[in-house]
């Protein structure tokens, strides 16, 4: 049985994609960029789950801008996200009952699979991973009110 949330609804799914699109067209800034990649990463997985495939398409373009705002590869940030959807949330699935404990570890990995690539492109310190640890809490925080 699934439960609906707020990231069920199109127009919110829409607001959070023009908000990340916004947030990096006029704000290219490391903490502004990455603030929404875990909320991102919440809506890709609930819309590959349901199924639907505009949902999915937002996400997609939305972690595109991110990534052509941080000087990522074209869709590493989507692949990332597919991959970890992919081989981790089955095991998950089977390891822990509790949905919301099973989305703050996948956004926890995914934002662990961020910190990675940045470090494959040797653009890592430590402020950076401040900034990264910041944005993880924050992230929890609007997943928190949104499911």
């Amino acid at each position: 049985m699934y439960k609906y949330t707020l990231l069920d609804n199109p127009v919110i799914i829409f607001i959070l994609f023009m908000i990340a699109i916004i947030s990096n067209i006029f704000l290219p800034v490391h903490f502004i960029a990455l603030l929404l990649i875990g909320t991102i990463y919440s809506t890709f997985s609930q819309a590959i789950e349901r199924e639907c495939y505009s949902s999915l398409t937002l996400m997609i373009v939305a972690f595109c801008f991110i990534e052509l705002a941080q000087g990522l590869k074209l869709f590493s940030l989507s692949l990332l996200a597919f991959f970890i959807y992919i081989s981790i949330y089955p095991i998950l699935q089977k390891a822990l009952s509790s949905q919301k404990l099973i989305n703050f570890i996948m956004i926890f990995v995914f934002y662990f699979g961020t910190l990675l690539l940045f470090n494959f492109l040797g653009e890592l310190n430590y402020e950076f991973k401040t900034i990264l640890l910041i944005n993880y809490f924050i992230d929890m925080i609007i997943l928190g009110i949104l499911l």
